[in-house]
């Protein structure tokens, strides 16, 4: 990834030149290195392929959040994201609980290694050729799951999903004692 020599925070004034009428925010290549804390955004917030790192606190994004192909390593508990989130090629490691997304999480070609325990995912979770060893015990996906490429190799005792499980070659030698399927598994 290349980013710009001449990256800096984002201020609150700063906002005002990347808002469009329908209140997107679209930092998409920019040389910001840091979002202001509180940060509301009334639609999308895009922030892909920049160098910014960490999400702030208080983060609300009352659209969807696009991230991919971006340095960021964490975003913070208490974040409230109405639409999805898609982190995808992003640096993103461990995923925190009460984090609020209300569609589908895209953390495919990150280097995931943990999610939370009782996890739920609105919508589809890829966590396709992520470092990702095991999925949360009691975790319910309401959309499809996809693990290609990553190191699940065993389910947990009790999940969720009610649409469709891909498993894109991986080899899955314990499978749940509890799992509520909506729809096939399909290898």
């Amino acid at each position: 990834m290349t980013f710009s020599v001449l990256s800096m925070p984002l201020d609150h004034y700063q906002i005002l030149n990347h808002l469009d009428n329908y209140g997107n925010l679209y930092l998409r290549n920019k040389p910001y290195t840091s979002l202001p804390q509180g940060l509301e955004v009334k639609g999308n917030l895009n922030i892909s392929k920049t160098s910014i790192k960490y999400l702030p606190k208080a983060l609300v994004v009352k659209g969807s959040l696009d991230a991919n192909n971006s340095l960021v390593e964490s975003i913070a508990r208490g974040s409230k994201i109405t639409g999805y989130a898609n982190f995808m090629g992003s640096m993103i490691r461990i995923w925190p609980a009460e984090v609020e997304v209300g569609g589908y999480i895209n953390l495919t070609d990150t280097p995931l290694k943990k999610l939370p325990r009782n996890f739920t995912v609105n919508g589809d979770l890829s966590v396709m050729r992520t470092a990702l060893t095991k999925l949360p015990n009691n975790i319910v996906i309401k959309g499809d799951l996809y693990i290609g490429g990553s190191l699940i190799s065993t389910f947990p005792k009790n999940m969720t999903v009610k649409g469709n499980i891909y498993l894109g070659g991986n080899s899955i030698t314990q499978w749940p004692d509890t799992l509520e399927l909506g729809g096939a598994v399909a290898r």
